[in-house]
């Protein structure tokens, strides 16, 4: 819950919006436009004068309070915002090309270090893709040039996140390059190193031992993990343009499985094809795999499970008016047991939207969030003020922003 103390802060900041420079922008997001019943967000822009890559959540100084982490490439800056002022410190300026980040105390020494995929571009498939992690100097609201780590170097590294995959009790870190070794456009056809790496017992190693788990995939921009089956290891989910698949460790009599659930939108030419972002929610239980389609597409997808196992899922589009898809994931924003979908797109008219399954319908209702103020390159979604409510957080690429909607409740 949150602290009294707290409360207080973030009211003088509110106050003070005008004078203090914490907060350059703040305004009541209507976000029941299209839905009478649901929750509004108030609208905090931290930064407008960056453009932003991606962007994260984690309690960098210890203090029990989520904060927010972004990455910018114009300049080139890795940096981190303090809850609640929301005051900015840097991690590094010495990386350049960052693409995404993935927060774990890897040290083992109780404060949050940070791995960093950088270096990256999208034309330069035999290069590049630098892996390093970031080790928390133990106050780093004092020193803001964290020392450096070399994990690995694979060409266009784009996702990378933490999971045990293995069931070993310990958190393996996912690596997933969005085309394979020279790849080239418009038709990227080279598979692409899926790769794991487990923490090596001893961190002066000149880099980490990998495996790889699948070559197959061509150019995949989406990757999510989460507990499939529940048994207890987290599975890898990836969006590419064979659409979405299904990787499990030592299972079906195999040492990774691999299974399709979706094939995306096909029927066009490529790079035109497959699926993008990827995300998992639930309606009251229910599974659902959620999309952007096809690449950096114009859709929102909904998957769902059909009678037989064995088919692909059943394919819904909810949105066809998304432009440059660049964002997406699920989170039960009400708190009423269904998740809603949160996407955007990061090229005009920059829409962010929520998507609430209505159940009497049966329909997805599309709720305006932002419309024109974020060109939404990333997406984060936390309880940030510890309230019960989940807010929403976003940075955005030609509008240089990162902007944190604070979930109302009401």
């Amino acid at each position: 819950m949150k602290k009294t103390g707290q409360l207080e802060i973030i009211l003088r900041i509110k106050l003070v919006v005008l004078f203090g420079g914490l907060f350059t922008a703040c305004q009541v997001v209507d976000a029941q436009r299209g839905s009478a019943d649901f929750v509004n967000f108030e609208k905090f822009a931290l930064e407008e004068s960056m453009r932003g890559g991606g962007v994260e959540v984690a309690d960098m100084d210890g203090d029990g309070l989520t904060d927010i982490i972004a990455m910018f490439t114009n300049p080139d800056q890795f940096a981190w915002f303090k809850n609640p002022s929301w005051e900015k410190f840097v991690i590094s300026t010495v990386a350049s090309g960052g693409i995404d980040s993935a927060p774990m105390d890897i040290d083992a020494d109780g404060d949050m270090d940070i791995v960093l995929a950088s270096d990256f571009a999208l034309g330069r498939s035999t290069e590049g893709g630098l892996l390093n992690w970031l080790e928390n100097p133990g106050n780093p609201t004092q020193i803001q040039e964290w020392e450096m780590h070399y994990i690995d170097e694979v060409p266009t590294s784009h996702r990378v996140k933490w999971g045990d995959i293995n069931g070993d009790g310990e958190l393996e870190l996912v690596n997933l390059p969005i085309i394979g070794f020279g790849a080239e456009a418009p038709l990227y056809d080279v598979g692409l190193q899926l790769k794991a790496y487990a923490i090596p017992d001893n961190l002066n190693v000149d880099s980490w031992p990998g495996v790889i788990l699948d070559q197959s995939l061509e150019l995949s921009h989406g990757l999510e993990l989460f507990d499939w089956d529940g048994n207890g290891k987290d599975d890898i989910l990836s969006a590419s343009f064979g659409g979405v698949h299904l990787f499990q460790l030592a299972t079906q009599g195999q040492a990774v499985a691999k299974t399709a659930i979706a094939a995306g939108k096909q029927g066009a030419d490529r790079p035109d094809i497959g699926s993008s972002e990827i995300d998992v929610g639930a309606l009251n239980g229910t599974r659902f795999v959620a999309t952007v389609e096809p690449w950096h597409g114009n859709e929102v997808v909904v998957y769902t499970a059909g009678v037989n196992s064995q088919a692909l899922w059943n394919r819904q589009v909810i949105e066809t008016e998304l432009v440059d898809g660049h964002g997406l994931l699920t989170a039960d924003l009400n708190n009423d047991g269904m998740d809603e979908i949160i996407a955007g797109g990061r090229s005009e008219p920059y829409q962010l939207y929520i998507y609430r399954f209505v159940s009497d319908s049966g329909e997805w209702n599309r709720i305006d969030l932002d419309v024109g103020g974020i060109a939404l390159s990333g997406l984060a979604i936390e309880d940030l003020n510890g309230d019960g409510y989940t807010d929403i957080i976003g940075i955005g690429s030609a509008t240089q922003n990162v902007v944190y909607y604070e979930n109302s409740g009401r």
